[in-house]
């Protein structure tokens, strides 16, 4: 009797294994949160990507890789020519007590899109970043003028290497940036439910005035741009004497905003009339079959988004 009691007690712990096992494999792992490589062209101390560093981790792990200084006006250069310094940095202390944090945060002497490169290559902690995010810019970047920006540099790097790339920059200037963040962070997440296409990058502006006159939001085309660059002539500053070297010609950059109306469906226009405006632009890096097939999924995905109702 023994023997069989041992034996209906080691079949009977069997059961209960199996089923303990079944009930294991029959509940969902759960979900992989998506990865973020935040960066910008303002430096990492900026009061635009420490809003994002607030706002973002709420909807997805995210490392910060930016510029220690700014690096306003590079576009997509890349720093290469010797050693690159990184610092590793602390969490600012007023993002310290929140529950959802950055997970690292580096600051690199180098280019915008030499953070995107170093991140993506080296800082992703054994993952792959499902999008890059730069920003906030004080100042729009819509049009051609983000052919100069070191802000949309960034994210079309981002793009060029066969991930989702996202730019954002504000006409409000520095003003606004919690509420832009916080209005961003719902966008980012709204888009991951659907799905985001690697190799686009989303360049996302936002209008000037206060957050409670905005207009909503709008898919556009990319359009003419916003401002013209001119370089004057100058003598020398108007507290310093004129340069000794007479084979020198000083030379000073003068911005003013482009004239003209907006052509219709462009982020110019959308700006102008108080709407946040999100412009799906692909990388040439894609095939241009591939690009077409990517923008228009991407534009599809877009105009189901409760973000734009």
């Amino acid at each position: 009797m023994k023997v069989i009691a041992v034996s209906f007690c080691s079949v009977m712990a069997l059961c209960v294994c199996s089923m303990a096992f079944c009930a294991d494999e029959s509940q969902e792992a759960p979900a992989r949160r998506p990865l973020i490589l935040l960066t910008n062209d303002d430096g990492i101390e900026s009061a635009g990507i420490k809003a994002l560093m607030k706002e973002l981790p709420r909807v997805a792990d995210v490392i910060v890789v930016a510029p220690a200084t700014n690096k306003s006006g590079v576009s997509q250069s890349l720093t290469y020519r010797g050693d690159i310094k990184v610092f590793k940095r602390e969490v600012p202390e007023e993002l310290k007590d929140l529950e959802r944090k950055p997970l690292a945060l580096y600051a690199v002497e180098g280019t915008p899109a030499t953070c995107v490169l170093l991140g993506a290559g080296n800082f992703s902690q054994g993952r792959s970043f499902d999008l890059v995010v730069s920003g906030i810019n004080p100042g729009s970047n819509i049009g051609s003028d983000g052919n100069l920006s070191g802000t949309v540099g960034a994210a079309r790097m981002g793009a060029d290497i066969g991930l989702a790339g996202l730019a954002v920059s504000s006409a409000s200037g520095s003003k606004h940036v919690a509420q832009i963040a916080a209005s961003l962070a719902s966008f980012i997440k709204q888009a991951f439910s659907v799905g985001v296409e690697k190799g686009v990058l989303l360049n996302v502006n936002y209008p000037g005035g206060e957050p409670k006159d905005w207009k909503g939001a709008v898919v556009t085309s990319i359009g003419a741009g916003n401002y013209k660059i001119n370089f004057r002539k100058v003598e020398s500053d108007a507290d310093e004497p004129p340069p000794a070297d007479k084979s020198l010609l000083l030379f000073r950059a003068a911005f003013a905003r482009a004239g003209g109306e907006p052509a219709a469906g462009t982020a110019r226009a959308g700006i102008a009339a108080g709407k946040i405006c999100v412009t799906p632009i692909a990388s040439l890096s894609l095939p241009s079959k591939v690009s077409t097939k990517s923008l228009s999924l991407t534009r599809q995905r877009l105009a189901g988004l409760a973000f734009f109702k």
